[in-house]
Protein backbone atom coordinates (compact mmCIF):
# COMPACT_ATOMS: atom_id res chain seq x y z
CA UNK A 1 0.00 0.00 0.00
CA UNK A 2 1.50 3.27 -1.27
CA UNK A 3 2.35 5.29 1.90
CA UNK A 4 -0.21 7.72 1.04
CA UNK A 5 -3.02 5.86 0.26
CA UNK A 6 -5.59 6.22 3.90
CA UNK A 7 -5.38 3.41 5.31
CA UNK A 8 -9.80 3.84 5.48
CA UNK A 9 -11.40 5.79 2.87
CA UNK A 10 -15.27 6.49 2.68
CA UNK A 11 -16.84 8.34 -0.64
CA UNK A 12 -20.15 9.42 -1.01
CA UNK A 13 -21.68 7.15 1.96
CA UNK A 14 -25.34 7.05 1.88
CA UNK A 15 -27.86 4.95 4.07
CA UNK A 16 -31.38 4.87 4.43
CA UNK A 17 -33.77 3.09 6.55
CA UNK A 18 -37.15 2.43 5.90
CA UNK A 19 -39.79 2.96 9.00
CA UNK A 20 -43.36 2.07 8.26
CA UNK A 21 -43.33 2.23 5.02
CA UNK A 22 -41.21 5.64 4.87
CA UNK A 23 -37.77 5.95 4.06
CA UNK A 24 -35.80 7.55 7.06
CA UNK A 25 -32.37 8.75 5.58
CA UNK A 26 -29.41 8.01 8.38
CA UNK A 27 -25.95 9.45 6.66
CA UNK A 28 -26.45 11.90 3.65
CA UNK A 29 -23.76 11.77 1.22
CA UNK A 30 -20.70 11.90 4.09
CA UNK A 31 -17.16 11.45 2.97
CA UNK A 32 -14.15 10.76 5.09
CA UNK A 33 -10.19 9.73 5.00
CA UNK A 34 -8.33 7.70 8.11
CA UNK A 35 -4.75 7.70 7.97
CA UNK A 36 -2.67 4.77 9.81
CA UNK A 37 -2.03 5.14 13.61
CA UNK A 38 -4.81 7.60 14.01
CA UNK A 39 -7.19 7.51 16.38
CA UNK A 40 -10.55 8.67 15.26
CA UNK A 41 -13.65 10.41 17.69
CA UNK A 42 -17.22 10.33 16.48
CA UNK A 43 -19.54 12.99 18.47
CA UNK A 44 -22.70 14.08 17.25
CA UNK A 45 -26.46 14.35 19.18
CA UNK A 46 -28.53 10.98 19.02
CA UNK A 47 -29.52 9.13 16.37
CA UNK A 48 -27.40 11.31 14.01
CA UNK A 49 -26.04 7.63 12.05
CA UNK A 50 -22.76 7.40 14.50
CA UNK A 51 -23.31 4.19 15.28
CA UNK A 52 -25.01 3.48 12.17
CA UNK A 53 -21.61 4.55 10.38
CA UNK A 54 -19.53 2.57 12.62
CA UNK A 55 -21.92 -0.74 11.87
CA UNK A 56 -21.21 -0.13 8.19
CA UNK A 57 -17.44 -0.14 8.45
CA UNK A 58 -17.59 -3.03 10.35
CA UNK A 59 -19.80 -5.15 7.38
CA UNK A 60 -22.97 -5.78 9.90
CA UNK A 61 -25.02 -2.63 7.70
CA UNK A 62 -24.78 -2.69 4.52
CA UNK A 63 -24.55 0.93 2.55
CA UNK A 64 -27.89 2.15 0.44
CA UNK A 65 -24.85 3.56 -1.75
CA UNK A 66 -21.44 4.80 -1.31
CA UNK A 67 -17.70 3.49 -1.60
CA UNK A 68 -16.14 2.11 1.26
CA UNK A 69 -12.35 1.12 1.12
CA UNK A 70 -9.86 -0.50 3.43
CA UNK A 71 -6.18 -0.68 2.69
CA UNK A 72 -7.42 0.15 -0.43
CA UNK A 73 -9.75 -3.01 -0.90
CA UNK A 74 -13.43 -2.88 -1.03
CA UNK A 75 -14.90 -3.64 2.04
CA UNK A 76 -16.66 -6.03 2.69
CA UNK A 77 -18.22 -8.55 5.41
CA UNK A 78 -17.32 -8.97 9.10
CA UNK A 79 -13.36 -9.82 8.89
CA UNK A 80 -10.57 -9.86 10.98
CA UNK A 81 -9.24 -7.21 9.07
CA UNK A 82 -11.72 -5.23 11.77
CA UNK A 83 -11.96 -5.84 15.10
CA UNK A 84 -14.90 -4.54 16.98
CA UNK A 85 -16.14 -3.81 20.59
CA UNK A 86 -19.73 -2.70 22.04
CA UNK A 87 -20.82 -1.28 24.32
CA UNK A 88 -22.94 -4.86 25.45
CA UNK A 89 -20.44 -7.20 26.71
CA UNK A 90 -19.39 -9.44 24.15
CA UNK A 91 -17.30 -12.25 26.23
CA UNK A 92 -17.79 -15.82 25.82
CA UNK A 93 -19.14 -16.85 29.53
CA UNK A 94 -18.23 -20.47 29.29
CA UNK A 95 -14.82 -19.14 28.35
CA UNK A 96 -11.90 -17.74 30.79
CA UNK A 97 -10.43 -14.72 30.36
CA UNK A 98 -7.48 -15.90 28.70
CA UNK A 99 -9.27 -18.06 26.85
CA UNK A 100 -11.38 -15.61 25.49
CA UNK A 101 -8.43 -13.13 24.79
CA UNK A 102 -6.58 -16.30 23.11
CA UNK A 103 -10.18 -16.52 21.31
CA UNK A 104 -9.01 -14.46 18.16
CA UNK A 105 -5.74 -15.92 17.97
CA UNK A 106 -6.95 -19.26 17.88
CA UNK A 107 -9.40 -17.98 14.38
CA UNK A 108 -5.94 -17.41 13.42
CA UNK A 109 -4.81 -20.81 13.61
CA UNK A 110 -2.04 -19.92 16.10
CA UNK A 111 -0.36 -23.25 17.95
CA UNK A 112 -1.94 -22.89 21.85
CA UNK A 113 1.30 -22.46 23.35
CA UNK A 114 1.81 -19.23 21.18
CA UNK A 115 -1.52 -17.81 21.59
CA UNK A 116 -2.02 -18.51 25.47
CA UNK A 117 1.47 -16.55 26.09
CA UNK A 118 0.33 -13.38 23.63
CA UNK A 119 -3.24 -13.78 25.42
CA UNK A 120 -1.55 -13.62 29.14
CA UNK A 121 0.73 -10.51 27.50
CA UNK A 122 -2.50 -8.79 26.04
CA UNK A 123 -4.12 -9.47 29.97
CA UNK A 124 -1.40 -8.55 31.79
CA UNK A 125 -1.57 -4.80 29.55
CA UNK A 126 -4.98 -4.29 31.44
CA UNK A 127 -3.47 -5.11 34.75
CA UNK A 128 -5.62 -8.44 34.89
CA UNK A 129 -3.43 -11.26 35.13
CA UNK A 130 -4.58 -12.68 38.19
CA UNK A 131 -8.01 -13.16 36.95
CA UNK A 132 -6.39 -15.39 34.03
CA UNK A 133 -8.73 -18.46 34.83
CA UNK A 134 -12.10 -16.68 35.83
CA UNK A 135 -15.31 -16.76 34.34
CA UNK A 136 -16.93 -13.01 32.82
CA UNK A 137 -19.90 -14.23 35.17
CA UNK A 138 -17.09 -13.63 38.29
CA UNK A 139 -15.75 -10.23 37.16
CA UNK A 140 -17.23 -6.52 37.11
CA UNK A 141 -18.15 -4.82 34.53
CA UNK A 142 -15.14 -2.82 34.18
CA UNK A 143 -12.75 -5.71 34.40
CA UNK A 144 -15.14 -7.14 31.87
CA UNK A 145 -14.36 -4.48 29.38
CA UNK A 146 -10.43 -4.45 30.09
CA UNK A 147 -10.75 -7.92 28.53
CA UNK A 148 -12.59 -7.39 25.99
CA UNK A 149 -10.19 -4.23 25.17
CA UNK A 150 -7.46 -7.13 25.57
CA UNK A 151 -9.02 -9.25 23.22
CA UNK A 152 -8.85 -6.33 20.58
CA UNK A 153 -5.39 -5.28 20.50
CA UNK A 154 -4.66 -9.29 20.18
CA UNK A 155 -6.49 -9.64 17.53
CA UNK A 156 -4.53 -6.73 15.56
CA UNK A 157 -6.78 -5.62 13.50
CA UNK A 158 -6.37 -3.15 10.56
CA UNK A 159 -8.69 -0.65 12.29
CA UNK A 160 -10.57 -1.19 15.73
CA UNK A 161 -13.85 -0.45 15.28
CA UNK A 162 -15.20 0.67 19.11
CA UNK A 163 -19.16 1.64 19.75
CA UNK A 164 -19.77 3.32 23.06
CA UNK A 165 -17.64 0.24 24.95
CA UNK A 166 -17.43 2.08 28.71
CA UNK A 167 -21.02 3.60 27.81
CA UNK A 168 -22.23 1.73 30.78
CA UNK A 169 -19.74 2.25 33.29
CA UNK A 170 -19.44 4.19 36.12
CA UNK A 171 -18.15 7.64 35.69
CA UNK A 172 -14.30 6.19 38.12
CA UNK A 173 -14.03 3.45 36.21
CA UNK A 174 -14.81 5.12 32.95
CA UNK A 175 -12.43 7.74 33.13
CA UNK A 176 -9.37 4.79 34.44
CA UNK A 177 -10.33 3.03 31.26
CA UNK A 178 -9.79 5.84 29.06
CA UNK A 179 -6.90 6.29 30.70
CA UNK A 180 -6.03 2.66 30.30
CA UNK A 181 -6.85 2.31 26.49
CA UNK A 182 -4.80 5.31 25.87
CA UNK A 183 -1.61 4.09 27.70
CA UNK A 184 -1.93 0.85 25.62
CA UNK A 185 -2.82 2.91 22.67
CA UNK A 186 0.30 4.58 22.44
CA UNK A 187 2.67 1.86 22.32
CA UNK A 188 0.59 0.00 20.27
CA UNK A 189 -0.65 2.93 17.71
CA UNK A 190 -3.56 0.67 15.91
CA UNK A 191 -6.39 2.89 14.07
CA UNK A 192 -9.18 3.35 15.99
CA UNK A 193 -12.70 4.77 15.04
CA UNK A 194 -14.57 5.16 18.27
CA UNK A 195 -17.88 6.09 18.76
CA UNK A 196 -18.78 8.36 22.13
CA UNK A 197 -21.06 10.73 23.29
CA UNK A 198 -18.95 11.86 25.49
CA UNK A 199 -17.01 14.98 24.65
CA UNK A 200 -14.33 14.92 27.35
CA UNK A 201 -13.61 11.18 26.52
CA UNK A 202 -13.84 11.71 22.67
CA UNK A 203 -10.97 14.97 23.35
CA UNK A 204 -9.07 12.83 25.51
CA UNK A 205 -8.75 9.82 23.47
CA UNK A 206 -8.57 10.99 19.90
CA UNK A 207 -5.79 12.60 17.59
CA UNK A 208 -8.96 13.66 15.75
CA UNK A 209 -12.39 14.71 16.75
CA UNK A 210 -15.48 13.93 13.79
CA UNK A 211 -18.42 16.37 14.72
CA UNK A 212 -21.62 14.64 12.69
CA UNK A 213 -24.92 16.67 12.01
CA UNK A 214 -27.90 15.85 13.41
CA UNK A 215 -30.01 13.16 11.28
CA UNK A 216 -29.14 12.70 8.17
CA UNK A 217 -25.38 12.25 9.90
CA UNK A 218 -22.75 14.35 7.44
CA UNK A 219 -19.39 15.91 8.96
CA UNK A 220 -20.20 19.30 10.49
CA UNK A 221 -16.20 19.32 11.58
CA UNK A 222 -13.04 17.79 11.46
CA UNK A 223 -10.97 18.82 14.27
CA UNK A 224 -7.15 17.46 14.75
CA UNK A 225 -6.19 17.39 18.53
CA UNK A 226 -2.63 18.61 18.99
CA UNK A 227 -0.40 16.06 20.44
CA UNK A 228 -0.04 16.74 23.97
CA UNK A 229 0.96 14.90 26.97
CA UNK A 230 -2.43 13.09 28.19
CA UNK A 231 -1.03 12.24 31.48
CA UNK A 232 -1.34 13.93 34.68
CA UNK A 233 -3.67 17.35 34.28
CA UNK A 234 -3.83 17.46 30.97
CA UNK A 235 -7.62 17.46 31.46
CA UNK A 236 -7.47 20.58 33.05
CA UNK A 237 -5.12 22.32 30.72
CA UNK A 238 -5.84 25.37 28.99
CA UNK A 239 -5.52 23.78 25.35
CA UNK A 240 -8.33 20.72 26.59
CA UNK A 241 -10.31 23.27 27.99
CA UNK A 242 -10.50 25.15 25.09
CA UNK A 243 -10.88 22.10 22.85
CA UNK A 244 -13.75 20.95 25.00
CA UNK A 245 -15.76 24.59 24.47
CA UNK A 246 -15.29 24.31 21.02
CA UNK A 247 -16.62 20.91 20.34
CA UNK A 248 -18.88 21.27 22.87
CA UNK A 249 -20.38 24.23 21.02
CA UNK A 250 -20.69 22.85 17.55
CA UNK A 251 -22.32 19.87 18.91
CA UNK A 252 -25.10 21.92 21.46
CA UNK A 253 -26.08 23.18 17.79
CA UNK A 254 -27.05 19.76 16.55
CA UNK A 255 -28.41 18.13 19.10
CA UNK A 256 -30.75 21.65 19.69
CA UNK A 257 -31.39 21.11 15.85
CA UNK A 258 -32.59 17.36 16.28
CA UNK A 259 -34.36 18.26 19.32
CA UNK A 260 -36.45 21.24 17.01
CA UNK A 261 -36.79 17.89 14.28
CA UNK A 262 -38.43 15.85 16.82
CA UNK A 263 -40.68 18.45 18.53
CA UNK A 264 -42.03 19.43 14.56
Amino acid sequence: MPATMPLLEVTDLDKTFTVDSRSVRAIDHLSLSIDEHEFVSIVGPSGCGKSTFLHIIGGFEPATAGELRLSGRPIGPPGPDRGMMFQELSLFPWLTAIENVAWPLEMKGLPKRERTAKAAEYLDLVHLSRFADVYPGQLSGGMKQRVALARLFALDPEIMLMDEPFGALDSQTRELLQEELQSIWRRARKTALFVTHDIDEAIYLGTRVIVFTARPGRIKADIRIPNLDRSGDYRKSREYLALRVEVWDLVRDEVLKARALEEA
